[in-house]
């Protein structure tokens, strides 16, 4: 089996894995279901179950045993010292992306409201796991770039770049129907150019072009793409390095 079969049956499993266990939350609660009745479902082992997730709680939130900003955090931090390396919002996107296709689980939103209404023990762990990576973003940006302790551009921009990712996010949820074959028209591609157009926007509404009070900003026709491109050279994308970190 070639990687990109093997990968694509892992994405095919997690899923399964995801959808299975947000079902079965919504109709039995955490406690009316076992790991191995999931498994059946899923065509998997309970051993094969750990590969892909801790508990059944994160199974029905999606989240891997392999977090994302662990596996590929050093590669980012590592990246602000080469000298040709991306600049920071690119390698921020780049991050982002990568971590979809690690997290990237099952696209009925419906299903999981409904799993999370169920038993709401898990819409505080959801919280808390958002404001964990939060944190741990924001330490890898404060690393990458060498700010102070104290410097507050990190949480601001780790605090910008999370809400674009789960407005992404949303956002492909809302036009992508329930129980679309992933291999019709792959989701991570899709999540890529959603995510270069939202950035692309955000960075129109950033930039340093004056607007007049009650006006909206012109936005540039490659702002409007839904196909992903390079942030326009003109907006920002690595901090002053005389402010010591800060914008």
């Amino acid at each position: 089996m070639t990687q990109g079969a093997r990968e694509q049956r892992m994405r095919r499993t997690r899923r399964a894995l995801v959808a299975g266990a947000r079902r079965l939350t919504a109709e039995r609660g955490l406690s009316g279901f076992t790991v191995e009745e999931l498994c059946a479902e899923a065509g998997i082992s309970r051993r094969s179950f750990f590969n892909y997730f801790a508990s059944k709680d994160d199974a029905v939130l999606g989240t891997p045993v392999r977090d994302p900003l662990v596996a590929f955090g050093e590669e980012f931090v590592a990246g602000g010292s080469v000298p040709d390396g991306p600049p920071l919002l690119t390698a921020l996107q780049e991050l982002v992306v990568r971590s979809f296709q690690v997290m990237e689980g099952s696209h009925d939103r419906v299903l999981l409201l409904e799993a999370l209404r169920r038993e709401p023990v898990l819409l505080q762990r959801l919280t808390e796991t958002m404001e964990r990576r939060l944190a741990d973003l924001t330490a890898l940006i404060a690393r990458r770039q060498g700010c102070a302790d104290q410097d507050p551009f990190p949480g601001v921009a780790a605090a910008v770049v999370a809400h674009l990712a789960g407005h992404t996010v949303h956002e492909l949820l809302e036009t992508r129907p329930a129980g679309t074959d992933p291999d019709e028209s792959p989701p991570q591609a899709e999540f890529a150019a959603l995510l270069a157009r939202n950035f692309r926007l955000a960075g129109v509404l950033l930039s340093p072009a004056v607007t007049a009070p009650g006006t909206t900003p012109e936005i540039p026709d490659d702002a409007r793409r839904d196909t992903p491109s390079d942030i326009p050279s003109d907006i920002p994308s690595d901090t002053p390095s005389d402010t010591g970190g800060s914008p």
